[in-house]
């Protein structure tokens, strides 16, 4: 049986004219070629961008989650590219389990981690965290929606100089 998948990120921009209508105009948006989109080089073990001083998530990156049955999505966007490895030390698949552990489910709870190359974000999914989901969950949060606020608190250690910018 064929599959429909959606691969939005992987369309390059000079395929997709640009165009705006004004006062029954129509005219064309020119858009920078820019980089294409690669997968980045996978961290060697050890190599981690770290720091002296820790900031809550928030102050580097936004966050939206939801929910697919008993699963939670919870997407991480860097607020500047120049954030991403640190963010990418902070936000390991094992880190996130201990910060979101008071909602995994002890014997089957997991976390799964990917990033989105080209868009300076991640994917964390949270397996058997929703008590059931939807209706068949008990929890005040039966989809997740306030997952990715909860994961905004999360410390992120960044270099001092870093940390005295962050607004």
């Amino acid at each position: 049986m064929p599959r429909i998948r959606l691969y939005s990120t992987l369309i390059g921009k000079q395929k997709v004219p640009v165009t705006v209508d004004v006062n029954g105009e129509t005219l064309p948006v020119a858009i920078p070629a820019g980089e294409p989109l690669t997968k980045p080089a996978p961290q060697a073990d050890g190599e981690t961008a770290s720091g002296d001083t820790e900031v809550p998530l928030v102050k580097l990156a936004w966050a939206r989650s939801g929910d697919k049955g008993n699963h939670a999505n919870i997407g991480v966007i860097a607020r500047d590219p120049v954030y991403l490895p640190y963010l990418r030390a902070a936000l390991s698949e094992a880190a996130v389990a201990d910060h979101m552990r008071h909602v995994l489910d002890p014997e089957t709870g997991s976390v799964s981690r990917w990033e989105l190359p080209g868009m300076h974000a991640f994917n964390f999914l949270l397996r058997n965290a929703l008590g059931g989901g939807g209706i068949a969950s008990l929890r005040i949060d039966p989809q997740g929606k306030a997952f990715a606020q909860q994961l905004l608190d999360m410390p992120v250690a960044v270099p001092n100089t870093l940390a005295a910018s962050l607004h």
